[in-house]
């Protein structure tokens, strides 16, 4: 079930990005001749709709979309008939996908969970035989004052009930609506890997509204795209020793996924878990937290959210047979009305795309073997 997920979601990335060139190539009138799944030799036709065959490839890494004309002397319909302008757009298009399809999922994610709230600060653990279990503390309890000091965010904590170390101590506690006045004796000497109280506390998180998660998954998708280009920018610096095992393929990305989806099942096992403590202990289960309010696929989405990041980025690199350097070679065209032959660039992208084919195949070959070993 989980290869499947993988397999579906992944083909779904590549889906997008061809997309993204056939839809723009249709908007400008450029018929599209081809539509493939994976990289040729080409294994059977699916389909074919509205003059594109749709086709399934053999090696099972990537997709592409074969424009009218793509490598000939420019005709009618063809894209090296249309303006630079209107080929780069198109070009443009599939990375443009990437970006918004990591936006959708950085969104989606962002919606779902709620955005954190560190000024209300909520018991999400109180261990058995603690300070916090005999004061009568229960998990889901708001905690509002320890002795003098009013918690007004997550970091006041700590310093709170440092101060009153094996005093008897009272704190203010908030439980289904009602205020309750308690007292506590945090332990100077806990037992080893308790806190002073005995409990694990954790910020609310509130629902906000679908432009609210755009705008946050918007910032997301920046940073991400900030720190993927950074990391690269380190590795061609030689800040970073990037050795061929970092370099991973299909295969190697199904082993990263599958660590997402364990992390995604511990945090729902870890919900329930904290929502069957709280209904048994009579605390009411409607307060969303950081720790409960996970959907289950956060990181799985968070995952596929970063990947298409990194095939946005990725083909944009002004190399050959990538978007980014198909790009750089209508900018002649496009600043200076000069077109470079058409033999140079079928040259360098037959080449280069050669070279990716390789590189891909050793990295699958790669991946199989590391994952025999």
């Amino acid at each position: 079930m989980l290869i499947l997920q993988f397999i579906l979601a992944f083909g779904v990335m590549l889906f997008l990005h061809e997309f993204g060139h056939f839809i723009v190539s249709k908007a400008f009138g450029i018929e599209v001749e081809e539509f493939g799944f994976g990289l040729p030799p080409r294994l059977c036709r699916l389909f074919t709709w509205k003059g594109t065959e749709f086709t399934l490839n053999l090696l099972p890494f990537g997709a592409f979309v074969k424009p009218k004309g793509e490598f000939e002397d420019p005709s009618q319909n063809s894209l090296r008939a249309a303006p630079a302008w209107q080929q780069i757009l198109i070009l443009l298009a599939g990375p443009g996908m990437n970006f918004l399809t990591a936006l959708v999922l950085f969104t989606i994610c962002i919606h779902q969970v709620g955005a954190p709230d560190i000024s209300t600060v909520i018991l999400d653990k109180v261990e058995p035989d603690s300070p916090a279990a005999a004061a009568g503390m229960l998990p889901g309890d708001q905690l509002l004052r320890v002795g003098d000091t009013e918690i007004t965010s997550y970091d006041m904590v700590s310093t709170a009930v440092q101060a009153h170390l094996d005093q008897e101590t009272p704190i203010q506690v908030k439980r289904n609506g009602e205020v309750l006045e308690l007292k506590v004796t945090p332990l100077s000497n806990p037992p080893e890997g308790r806190g002073a109280m005995g409990v694990v506390i954790t910020y609310a998180v509130h629902d906000i509204s679908f432009f609210e998660a755009i705008k946050a998954g918007a910032q997301d998708l920046w940073y991400m795209t900030k720190s993927y280009l950074t990391g690269l920018g380190q590795i061609i610096t030689g800040q970073v020793q990037l050795g061929m095992e970092s370099i991973v393929g299909p295969v190697g990305m199904y082993s990263y996924f599958s660590e997402a989806a364990e992390i995604d099942e511990e945090r729902a096992a870890q919900v329930a878990e904290r929502r069957a403590e709280m209904e048994k202990a009579g605390v009411s289960t409607e307060i969303r937290t950081a720790s409960n309010s996970d959907t289950g696929w956060t990181s799985r989405l968070t995952f596929f959210g970063l990947i298409s990041v990194a095939l946005g980025v990725t083909n944009l690199f002004p190399i050959p047979a990538l978007d980014g350097g198909r790009i750089l070679f209508l900018l002649p065209e496009l600043l200076f009305k000069k077109k470079i032959p058409l033999k140079v660039e079928t040259a360098f992208n037959g080449v280069c795309m050669a070279l990716l084919i390789c590189l891909m195949a050793v990295v699958m070959f790669k991946d199989v073997f590391m994952l025999a070993r």
